[in-house]
């Protein structure tokens, strides 16, 4: 029996908007709002009919009983994330607010305010009014300000020597000739944050056991006797035999289970996936697990749906991912910080992500004054999310007057300060101005260039050839990644037609310039923004996407997941020979990695099919399959799928469309 109890707190809350802000006059953190309507959480009000413009104050209660076994243990209440502003109180006493961040969790500790053997009663007021002191800042961001308990809540239990968070470090270990998913070994490292309560009083040895499971099996485990004197607890050096490393077509997971034991008696324990990968760069070529390659992408704006917007359920978060995967598409970004439950999606799905602290265009020139509200993000986003394998970087700002000398000293502060709390990953920051002048754009200061190209609309007419080599002759030695391309209606004209032009046109240029690891085309689906130029209330949006808001694929969508695809096909059709032709091969641009683990398919209508797996491709390799006694009769009845490791299908077209 685990010593930790996780018990979700998600049904039956009762929120009241406070539209007369007399909540706190009339001490409804006493009793919670008195006339409100029964909600569950995730819950935000600006999608309701009459709140959708309603920028201000919300007040949520919940009542849930704490039975008298709890007393003396450790008892907090986690938040996943609430936007924006939020103060919290149980049974009328305030227990601690949270504030300038929206999207990142919080915990607070409530063990001496709840009364057991007893009903106790939850209240939190949240205001998503602008704030000037705030990230994202003011009304200047583009996307949706929902104001609510937009994630989940959970209330923790555990022994009183806890655990707050843990930072493990999973480092693959190659031979000089590796090729392929698998390494001879993987080494395990670690962090052990304990919360504070066992920092301030809990100070005697404890033991630390972490032990390491594949998807089926036990693998290994260590423990240590150690003092929990400075709050943290530090491992190293756990072996993992006959390493399955992650990667995108290969997301192998492994479980490690971290336990607590203070005087002998268990009093915490935590399960997290780690996944064992190696990214990094050698001049302008990107490295995954000591591949070269080149990586094709979307990026997806959540908090679109308009009958749920940023209060989305786990389901209709999976459905957007699979749109992602679906489309072949492998690398993203996020322009704000995401549930932990995407990022395990990802995790388990293969997608890599760069989640970003919301620098989105303000402040102009920021000045140290924001170092302080940055690192919040940065350390709330990074303690929480360290142990995905799924993200491969931190983004520090997206498009912030990057030409200027103020705001690249402000990121190679922010940066520096970042790399102390993650030394693994890249760090980066997003320009719309390195065209500009390359040498002197902040996108420098990060490991990556990271290119927002909108040359022909919001960039007025430019050579883009030419942009592209005086961009990594200004920055050399750094990939350069074209970090959103597009087209944004109705800011520009031309449709879905042009959309589709413009990534197709673009696309096949990128292709051409050895530098450019990686594309992540803006965006999967138009998106619900509080600074939409189409549509009002909970339906203000931009349409710059490949899916309309609601749900519904465009052309350019299929036009995507051609152009991602790592696979061009060439089916030849014999009639003499009653045989079906198919040459696959591994496409040598972009995208450009090995392919390992695919499966080709023909299918009839009645679902029975013949299978075949491609043997292992490396870019620019083909690989020839003849399919005999097929009459002609049956082509048109037959669907030639391509399937990856994964599950997803890389293509999936009649034998007739090759006719």
């Amino acid at each position: 029996m685990s010593a930790r109890t996780v018990v979700s707190l998600e049904e039956s809350w009762l929120f009241q908007a406070d539209t007369e802000n007399q909540g706190m006059e009339l001490q409804w953190y006493e009793q919670g709002p008195p006339s409100g309507e029964m909600v569950k959480i995730p819950h935000t009000w600006n999608v309701q009919n009459g709140l959708e413009e309603f920028r201000g104050t919300g007040w949520y209660s919940h009542d849930f009983y704490t039975p008298l076994e709890w007393k003396g243990k450790l008892l907090r209440l986690q938040f996943d994330a609430v936007y924006r502003d939020a103060v919290v109180w149980v049974n009328g006493k305030r227990v601690g607010e949270h504030t300038q961040s929206g999207y990142t969790p919080f915990i607070i500790e409530i063990s001496d305010t709840v009364t057991f053997d007893a009903i106790n009663r939850i209240v939190v007021s949240v205001n998503n009014e602008n704030s000037q002191t705030a990230l994202p800042m003011g009304n200047c961001f583009d996307w949706a300000d929902d104001g609510g308990i937009i994630r989940g809540v959970s209330l923790l239990v555990s022994g009183r020597t806890a655990i707050d968070y843990s930072k493990l470090q999973a480092v693959p270990y190659f031979t000089d000739d590796m090729v392929g998913t698998r390494a001879p070994y993987g080494i395990l490292s670690g962090e052990i944050c304990l919360w504070e309560q066992a920092r301030e009083s809990e100070c005697k040895s404890i033991k630390l056991k972490v032990m390491i499971s594949s998807e089926k099996d036990f693998l290994t485990s260590n423990e240590w006797e150690m003092s929990g004197d400075e709050g943290v607890l530090s491992f190293q050096d756990i072996k993992v035999e006959h390493l399955k490393l992650w990667h995108f077509d290969h997301p192998h997971l492994y479980i490690v289970t971290i336990a607590l034991y203070s005087d002998g008696v268990l009093t915490d324990e935590v399960c997290t996936a780690v996944g064992f990968r190696e990214i990094r760069t050698e001049g302008n070529t990107l490295l995954l697990n000591r591949e070269p390659v080149r990586l094709m992408g979307v990026e997806w704006m959540p908090g679109s749906n308009p009958m749920s917007g940023m209060a989305e359920s786990v389901a209709q978060l999976k459905e957007m991912l699979h749109h992602m995967k679906h489309a072949n598409c492998v690398i993203t970004r996020f322009h704000w910080q995401q549930d932990s439950k995407l990022l395990e999606w990802c995790d388990r799905n293969g997608l890599l992500v760069q989640e970003e602290i919301p620098h989105w265009q303000t402040p102009q020139d920021p000045d140290d004054e924001w170092l302080n509200i940055s690192m919040q993000h940065a350390q709330e986003m990074i303690h929480r999310h360290y142990n995905h394998p799924c993200i491969y970087a931190w983004g520090i700002g997206n498009e912030v007057n990057g030409q200027s000398t103020v705001t690249v000293r402000y990121f190679e502060e922010l940066k520096s300060l970042v790399h102390g709390l993650d030394d693994t990953r890249f760090i980066n920051y997003v320009s719309n101005t390195v065209h500009e002048n390359p040498a002197q754009d902040a996108t420098g200061v990060g490991d990556m260039v990271m290119w927002n190209d909108y040359i022909g609309t919001w960039h007025g007419e430019l050579d883009r050839p030419q942009v592209i080599q005086n961009m990594t002759r200004g920055l050399p030695n750094k990939p350069l990644v074209v970090a959103e391309y597009g087209l944004c209606e109705p800011a520009f004209e031309g449709g879905d037609e042009r959309r589709t032009q413009i990534l197709v046109e673009n696309t096949r240029e990128y292709r051409k310039h050895p530098a450019i690891a990686a594309l992540i085309y803006f965006s999967l689906n138009d998106y619900r923004t509080q600074m939409g130029e189409e549509g009002e209330g909970r339906l203000r949006q931009r349409v710059h996407g490949s899916i309309s808001l609601d749900g519904t694929p465009k052309p350019s969508y299929e036009a995507l997941r051609q152009l991602a695809s790592p696979i061009n096909l060439n089916v030849e059709l014999e009639k003499e020979k009653a045989q079906v032709v198919v040459i696959v091969e591994n496409r040598n641009d972009i995208p450009c990695y090995r392919i390992s683990g695919y499966i080709l398919k023909l299918v009839d209508q009645l679902g029975d099919c013949i299978t075949v797996h491609i043997p292992d491709l490396s870019p620019g390799e083909k690989h020839v399959f003849y399919f005999t006694d097929i009459p002609e009769n049956r082509w048109n009845e037959l669907v030639l799928d391509i399937i990856r490791p994964t599950g997803f299908s890389v293509s999936s077209d009649s034998l007739m469309s090759y006719t």
